[in-house]
């Protein structure tokens, strides 16, 4: 993208804010840009025919910008018989920034590979973009759901009082929004609580109910769509080959997810285990790191704990890099303590 203009040498604070539009694996995606540079030394040309040349890289952001994710309840807990019990899950959303903002229309999106499984996915486009399953949208039509600095939402799996089934679990039933499945399993109904609303369901991969990865496999994040549930369903399909192999023998495998643009993510948390840790899912420009919840696959001193994001100033802290940001193996901070 270029311009020109005629000004008189000098230092300059350079801010520019726009509109662009790209694509991504044939898929055309528009999203705001914006950068600024300060104290630039602009000389005068030697002559009128010659033109003085400055470049500045363009960085896209979302208006939503100021969100995260900051706490992630995914391991469930121990019934008092030894039992896994994984309704209980949880996530909470915090404003970060100093003003009030707005939930409505922010979506939280898990991602279609596993941290744990590293594939050459064909074509490639980690870069621009982020490979789904689920997403979920908090409902309203603007500025029905305002969230003040430093506050959070609590989103539960099932906004339910869990102790009535379970006594080591907690009291979900005061949430701020659930998530709720039309199950196509008769022995898998998800639960609804008229008192907290739901989630508004654009895509999800399971034949019953959303829940997540209990052992931390995926890629969790939150976004702004900048098109309409039908159009995103519609024109970000995204279809990928790889070469799977077991036992020496490879197999070529296709499969497909939607493509979530960088562009509109806002903020993202790899989650993995050390002993099964392969790789990151998204680009390093949402996050260089992962938390997780237990020390090897299969950790069973993993249930009850969470990943709950640290502060500084009452600040959440916010480097795009998991592993410096969250407190792994945390104490869940909606449990009793």
């Amino acid at each position: 993208y270029a311009d020109s203009l005629n000004i008189p040498e000098g230092t300059y604070n350079i801010t520019i804010d726009g509109n662009v539009s790209y694509s991504i694996d044939s898929t055309t995606v528009k999203t705001a840009v914006k950068t600024s540079e300060k104290n630039v030394r602009l000389a005068a040309a030697s002559s009128e025919s010659e033109t003085v040349d400055k470049k500045i890289a363009l960085n896209t952001f979302n208006a939503e910008e100021g969100f995260v994710i900051s706490e992630m309840f995914f391991t469930g807990t121990l019934t008092p018989d030894g039992k896994q019990y994984s309704d209980d899950q949880y996530i909470k959303i915090a404003n970060n920034s100093d003003t009030t903002m707005y939930a409505d229309g922010l979506a939280f999106v898990e991602s279609s590979f596993l941290t744990v499984e590293k594939e050459d996915y064909t074509p490639d486009i980690m870069n621009q973009a982020m490979t789904v399953d689920a997403v979920y949208l908090i409902p309203g039509t603007g500025k029905e759901h305002p969230v003040k600095p430093g506050q959070e939402l609590v989103l539960a799996l099932n906004a339910r009082n869990h102790k009535e089934l379970n006594p080591n679990s907690i009291d979900l039933s005061n949430a701020d929004f659930e998530f709720y499945d039309e199950s196509s399993d008769p022995d898998f109904a998800d639960d609804d609580n008229p008192n907290v609303p739901n989630l508004i369901s654009w895509s999800n991969n399971s034949y019953s109910y959303f829940t997540l990865h209990n052992r931390g496999f995926k890629t969790y994040a939150l976004a702004k769509p900048q098109v309409d549930m039908d159009t995103f369903l519609k024109n970000y399909r995204y279809t990928y080959t790889y070469v799977f192999t077991f036992d020496g023998i490879s197999y070529d495998m296709d499969d497909d997810g939607y493509k979530l643009p960088n562009a509109w993510i806002v903020d993202a948390v790899n989650l993995s285990v050390a002993d099964s840790y392969q790789w990151n899912v998204v680009s390093n420009t949402l996050d260089k790191g992962w938390t997780h919840c237990g020390e090897v696959d299969h950790d069973n001193s993993r249930y009850g704990k969470a990943v709950v994001r640290k502060k500084s100033d009452n600040k959440f802290v916010d480097t795009n890099n998991s592993t410096n940001d969250f407190n792994a193996d945390a104490q869940p901070t909606l449990f009793d303590k």
